[in-house]
This record gives structure tokens, sequence and C-alpha cells, in this order.
């Protein structure tokens, strides 16, 4: 069963323009500072869902579950607020617990405000596997590739250590027949390190079919049974929560040809400037209109999955003199790049009156297809300014 197949309206979270900025598209975002530790529910939307497995693992579609429109009654579509201090009668809490909570501050200041995500607690007997979800959703308003990124840290009690399995998760269910059916669904392993903070992300693509569909992320927290879980050792913290459209990163470095025109491409190299910002090279080896090959180079500042190239020309140096002041650097024009995903883009070029008149490139071009041919695995995504 899909934890919102009775699901009847669509909770719409905080989302952000889409305008192409120099910093992250954000859709989301939540770092939990504007927490207080006694409110009654997480906030933000945060809502919820216990998902029931009929083995002892927790794999599968599950034999059922409970969540906040099982009982008819959406009042309770938050999170409640069921923190540490809650939880533990010998700080004065009243010993329940389930779900989620607020850390504020968490660890006595040593990390600031998190949310604190458990498992369901252990119970004699108990032969099947819980899982135990705390989740954004909305729909989906786009086909883009995105990224789901957080940090993890452990409690205050240390990691998890009897059997639960700890995740990030992206999931997609079709809301446009009711059926609630999953169609995506992604996971990140979020075992916390030992003392400091590890950052976890999920990087998936949602293509035009599931523009209207309905999109979760978050957490989840799997036990097994009979080993022992409580609320006092099954929980991790997160923090810094974002949803975001994927920008260009240093993994879309590589070499770039449209298969249909083999002989002519593009080296393209992705990396950080001294203060940060992200910063692109590219060789395109091309040719005159006499048919001898040449090459342009050109930089340019990536703005979100675009990156706009001043090319020059360079000439004049011989071949085992090595003078740079022999060097002319014409104006080459200026080319467009347009990422869908690390993998495939679109090129479109504007030439120069040198270009045109000098070289032949009299055409300009306009969004030819491009697939990386080669690449070495980096990092997805240029590290981001912290949220506001």
């Amino acid at each position: 069963m899909s934890y919102s197949k009775t699901r009847t309206v669509v909770a719409l979270i905080a989302t952000a323009s889409l305008s192409v900025s120099a910093t992250a598209q954000v859709m989301f975002s939540d770092d939990f500072e504007d927490r207080v530790r006694d409110q009654p529910t997480v906030g933000n939307n945060w809502t919820w869902y216990d998902q029931d497995y009929p083995g002892d693992e927790c794999v599968g579609d599950g034999s059922g579950g409970f969540g906040p429109y099982d009982d008819g009654n959406a009042d309770d579509y938050e999170a409640d607020n069921r923190n540490y201090w809650v939880a533990d009668v010998a700080n004065g809490g009243d010993g329940n617990y389930y779900r989620a909570g607020l850390e504020v501050p968490a660890w006595d200041g040593a990390f600031t405000n998190m949310l604190r995500v458990f498992g369901n607690v252990y119970r004699e007997g108990r032969e099947t596997c819980q899982r135990t979800l705390v989740f954004q959703e909305m729909d989906i308003e786009r086909a883009d590739t995105y990224v789901f990124s957080y940090d993890v840290v452990t409690d205050q009690t240390g990691a998890p250590a009897n059997g639960e399995y700890l995740a990030g998760f992206v999931k997609v269910l079709l809301s446009s027949d009711a059926s609630y059916e999953t169609v995506l669904f992604e996971i990140v392993d979020s075992a916390p390190e030992a003392g400091g903070i590890a950052r976890r992300s999920i990087e998936f693509s949602l293509p035009e079919e599931y523009v209207g569909e309905l999109l979760q992320f978050g957490f989840f927290n799997d036990l097994t049974p009979s080993l022992g879980q409580s609320w006092q050792n099954s929980a991790a913290l997160y923090d810094n929560v974002t949803l975001e459209v994927m920008n260009i990163g240093p993994a879309h470095s590589g070499s770039w040809y449209d298969p249909a025109q083999s002989g002519h491409g593009f080296s393209i190299e992705f990396g950080e400037l001294e203060d940060g910002s992200g910063f692109a090279v590219v060789y395109w080896y091309s040719y005159d209109d006499l048919g001898n090959p040449l090459f342009y180079v050109g930089i340019g500042e990536p703005v979100g999955q675009t990156v706009e190239v001043t090319f020059e020309a360079p000439t004049g140096m011989q071949y085992g003199v090595w003078d740079p002041d022999s060097v002319m650097r014409e104006d080459g024009g200026t080319g467009v790049f347009d990422f869908s995903d690390r993998d495939n883009a679109t090129f479109s070029y504007t030439p120069s009156d040198y270009a045109a008149n000098t070289l032949g490139h009299t055409e300009g071009i306009e969004n030819l297809e491009l697939v990386k041919l080669f690449g070495i695995p980096a990092n997805s995504n240029f590290a981001m300014p912290a949220l506001p």
C-alpha cells in the first residue's frame, strides 16, 4: 500500500522561483533554525507514515501501514514533535516518542537545531520489519534533474547499533490516476559518521510524464524485529535539507560531441576559482572553410544548468618556438551550452565577424545535440553558498 493512497490534499511546501541564477535553484530548504524545543509539531509540513512489512526485512511493497489520512482526519498531517527531551523521563519527559522530534539545539549546543528521526520501538514477539518515514511532498511542476541533499550526524547516544537501517529517500507516486503506484524510489544510506557531520545527496531525473505526479523526499528508519531498539538508540539527526534543480558541476567535465557529426567536438572542464565560484574552460576542435583543423578556446561562468562561453581563435605561434608574444587572440564568437544532465547537452553558436569573414564560419549553430563521450568521476555539483 502506498503511504499516500488515501491522501486527498497535496501539501504545498515552500517553493522558490525557477529563474536561472548563479546559486542553486532551490525548490525546498529547511535548516530548523526557526524552531523552538516545545512546539507541538515538527512544522514546515514535515509529515509521516508508518510502513509495515510481512517479513523480517523492509523489502518489497509492504503489507500496509498507517498515515495521517488513514483515519479520515488530516489534523495530524504534520509529524508530532517528540524530541529527546520529551522522550527522556530522566530529563522530565513523559517517556513517549514516535517518528521525529526537534533537537533545539542538538547535543546541548554542540550542533545547531536538527531533526531527530526515530525507528519504531522494540516490542517483544514482533516478527516483522517496520519502516518509519518522515518526509516532504509536493506536486512535480517541471521535468528536470534534481538533487536532494542533507547533513546527518550521530545522536547524543551514539549511532544506531541494533540492526536499524537509516536512509534518505526520493519517491514518485502516481497521483493522477489515484493509484499512488510507486514509479521511482531511490535511497542513500544515511548511517552517520561518528563524531562529525556527513553530507548525503541523491541525484535524480524527472521526465515529462512525471509532471503533475507526487514527489516525496525525506528520511526513513527501518527496524528489524527483536533486536532491542528503543528511542534512545535508534535515531540520527538531520540538518540543512535542500531540494534543488541540479546545477552544473565538475562531473559535467569531459569530452562532448554529436555522434552524427563525429570528427569535431569539445573538451569541457569545470572547476572552482579561489573564491569558490564555478568556472568553465572549453576547447572546441573544428575546421575552417578550407578543411584545415583549428580550435577555439573559451571561458565562461556556469549559471544554473547553462554556461555561456566567449571563444577566442588563437593563431600565430610557431611550433617549436613557443613565443607567447606571437599569439594573436581573435574573437571567435559566443557559444552556449545547456545541460539537461551530466551526460547530455545542447550547443548553440553565434560566430564573430572574424570567424565569419576569415575562418568561414558564416552560419550559426542552433541546439546541436551533444553527449558526453568520456568523463572522469567527480562531484555532481559545485558547492553552493549557505542558504539564508
